[in-house]
């Protein structure tokens, strides 16, 4: 599990170190932060860990040039970040001053600069004994869902190059390929807090359509793949009638992959999601966040963006109904201050309560309400 990230005039952090739990929840408003943290780590999963350096433009995430990764007016020409856990730590980065490459002998820093962004150099490794135990767990156990997924689509890609089997895609766009080869899914371990109360058996493909008719009540999943064409299909079924994913609306396609890359991935791995909550519903997005929650009690890392209350209250709950240790939980307001982006410390206890509620901490019902009631506004 990754335990910590730490980021130095990377982008709008100056020097800022994150713990993280088993579930991780970054929240706040639009442009203050709130990503910067997951591309750094999906920056090394990209580069595999690399003992000598890193793309920053790549499968997961193209930062642009050294200008772009590098935190504006900082007092210093350098950019570092490090990843690591109990059992060691790399760091990745750049000083101007240390720079050996011949074409950056340069000493005026703008100029050197200039000359990095027209020729993008790789994050080089700086130190660390090592991130052997986090690369070996994500190498076949691991699932990234941006916050730009595909919707409803006539067919869906099909490929045989796949990161790995199950292996959902960026935009969830290999959902239906994965889906349909339903006997590559597995079976959830034996009281796994994930399985869902209505599941009848512990297969993966059960209790993805399970967690699904939380979303939309009676909703039934096929998915068909067509090799010999590359492309594979997805049907929603209710009561038996098929239905094309146009005919049904965005939030299935939308919360398909959400809930199989929590119930696919395997306790040790490691799944990242950007804005669950798009296209769906209130309810949809409270039980998204409930399966989150129980991933993470299952011993799956999961790193969440969001900016919905439902799907932070659908968290709480689990405490609260003592299905999930609130220990395993960390959330992160990040706002913008005159000196870059600056964090606040949430924790859940056991009751659901929030040890903070920060100002702008998902408060703009109450702000409406009390609006509405004195009819003045704030």
């Amino acid at each position: 599990m990754i335990s910590k990230v730490k980021l130095r005039n990377f982008k709008c952090y100056a020097d800022h170190e994150f713990s993280f739990s088993n579930l991780t929840v970054f929240c706040g408003n639009n442009s203050v932060g709130k990503s910067t943290a997951i591309q750094s780590m999906l920056l090394a999963i990209q580069g595999d860990f690399s003992e000598t350096d890193i793309p920053i433009n790549g499968e997961f995430v193209s930062i642009g040039t050294y200008s772009d990764i590098h935190k504006r007016n900082a007092d210093e020409d350098s950019v570092y970040f490090e990843i690591g856990n109990e059992n060691g730590s790399y760091t990745w980065g750049h000083d101007l001053d240390d720079l050996d490459d011949p074409h950056y002998v340069e000493k005026d820093y703008s100029k050197r600069k200039a000359a990095m962004d027209e020729q993008p150099l790789p994050l080089m490794k700086v130190k660390g004994d090592g991130c052997d135990s986090i690369k070996k767990c994500l190498k076949n156990n691991f699932q990234y869902l941006s916050a730009e997924r595909l919707g409803p689509k006539s067919y869906y890609p099909y490929s045989h190059k796949r990161r790995a089997l199950n292996w959902l895609g960026t935009q969830g766009e290999y959902c239906a390929q994965v889906l349909s080869d339903i006997g590559s899914l597995g079976d959830l371990i034996e009281n796994d807090p994930r399985r869902h109360e209505n599941a009848r058996v512990l297969s993966v493909s059960n209790n993805i359509h399970e967690w699904m008719g939380d979303i939309s009540p009676g909703v039934f999943v096929s998915s068909t793949s067509i090799k010999q064409a590359d492309i594979a299909t997805t049907l929603f079924e209710f009561n038996s009638e098929g239905y094309r994913p146009f005919n049904v609306g965005f939030g299935l396609s939308y919360a398909l992959p959400i809930i199989m890359a929590l119930l696919m991935t395997k306790p040790g791995g490691l799944v990242i999601i950007e804005n669950p909550e798009a296209h769906l519903h209130p309810k949809g997005q409270s039980y998204l966040g409930r399966l989150i929650a129980l991933a993470a009690q299952s011993g799956v890392q999961v790193i969440v963006e969001t900016h919905s209350d439902h799907v932070i209250n659908g968290i709480r709950l689990m405490p609260r109904l003592g299905l999930v240790d609130c220990s395993k939980i960390t959330i992160y307001q990040v706002f913008s201050s005159t000196e870059g982006s600056e964090v606040q410390d949430i924790f859940v206890d056991d009751k659901g309560q929030l040890s903070e509620w920060p100002e702008e901490f998902f408060d703009q019902h109450l702000i409406d309400m009390d609006i509405m009631m004195k009819g003045k506004d704030k």
